[in-house]
C-alpha cells in the first residue's frame, strides 16, 4: 500500500490551524469578558456605593438619602475606600478569566523560546504595585528619566498618577497607573452642587483621569530610540498564512 508522503503533513499542518483558531477565538472571548467585567463596593454604612470597571474608572456613583449625615470630607475618604475595594473585586475577577486562558497555552512554545532578546518571564521579577498613596503624601523621588531598563520603567509606573476635575472644578481626583481612584478633593465652592452632582462629577473626573494615565504609562513604555530587534505579524497574518499553506497541501 502506497501512502502519500505529504498525507502526515497535511494532517498536522490541518491541526495547527485548527489549534490556533481556537486559541485566537478563547482569547477573542476572554478579551470581551474581561473588558465587561464591572464590581461594586459601599462605604460609610452603605451611605456610598460606587462601581468600577476593568479600567479602574467608577461608571456610577450613588449617595443614598441620608448622606447629608456625612461631611464632605468624609464623602471624599468613603468614596476613595469603596472605590479601592471595587476596584480589588474587578481584579480578582479579571483574574480568573486570565488563568483560565493561560490553560490554553500550555504546550506552545514561550516567546522567550522563540526571541533571544525576550527574557523567560519566570526570569522576571514580578512588577511593583501601583501606589495607592495620595500624590500629596508622597515623598519626593529622584529624576530617573534616563534609566530606561525594565525594572526601573516598572518602578516608575508604579508611582505614576494622574489627576482631573469636574462639576466646574469643585471635584477633583488622582488615580493611580492602574486607574484606581487614590484621591478625592472638594473644593469650597462644593455646597453649589447636589448629591446627585456631585456624583456626577466623580464619575466624570473619574474617566478623565484613567484615560490619562493610560496615556502616560503608554508614553513611559514607548520606545524613544529605534532598535534592532524584529517586528512580528499580527494573529491576522499569522492566520492567513497558515491557511495558505493547509491549501497548498491539499
Amino acid at each position: 500500500m502506497v501512502h502519500d508522503p505529504n498525507e502526515r503533513l497535511r494532517t498536522e499542518v490541518a491541526q495547527v490551524v485548527a489549534d490556533v483558531h481556537r486559541l485566537i477565538a478563547g482569547f477573542a472571548e476572554a478579551k470581551r469578558q474581561h473588558q465587561a467585567v464591572t464590581a461594586s463596593a459601599s462605604a460609610e454604612r452603605g451611605l456610598i456605593v460606587v462601581v468600577a470597571d476593568v479600567s479602574g474608572a467608577l461608571t456610577e456613583v450613588y449617595f443614598e438619602d441620608d448622606i447629608e449625615q456625612l461631611g464632605y470630607h468624609q464623602i471624599a475618604r468613603g468614596v476613595v475606600q469603596a472605590a479601592q475595594r471595587a476596584a480589588a473585586q474587578v481584579k480578582s475577577k479579571a483574574d480568573e478569566i486570565i488563568s483560565a486562558q493561560r490553560g490554553s497555552l500550555l504546550g506552545l512554545p514561550k516567546l522567550s523560546d522563540l526571541v533571544d532578546w525576550v527574557p523567560d518571564e519566570q526570569e522576571l521579577p514580578s512588577p511593583p504595585a501601583a501606589l495607592l498613596t495620595p500624590p500629596a503624601e508622597r515623598e519626593p523621588v529622584a529624576d530617573t528619566a534616563e534609566q530606561a531598563g525594565l525594572l526601573e520603567l516598572q518602578e516608575q509606573r508604579a508611582r505614576l498618577f494622574a489627576t482631573a476635575s469636574a462639576g466646574g472644578r469643585r471635584v477633583s481626583v488622582a488615580v493611580n497607573a492602574d486607574g484606581v481612584l487614590i484621591d478625592l478633593q472638594f473644593s469650597g465652592a462644593v455646597g453649589d452642587l447636589d448629591y446627585e452632582q456631585i456624583a456626577e462629577a466623580i464619575v466624570a473626573a473619574s474617566g478623565a483621569a484613567v484615560a490619562a494615565v493610560a496615556r502616560k504609562v503608554a508614553d513611559l513604555y514607548a520606545p524613544t530610540v529605534e532598535d534592532d530587534r524584529p517586528s512580528f505579524p499580527g494573529s491576522d497574518v499569522v492566520l492567513a498564512g497558515l491557511d495558505r499553506l493547509r491549501d497548498q497541501l491539499r
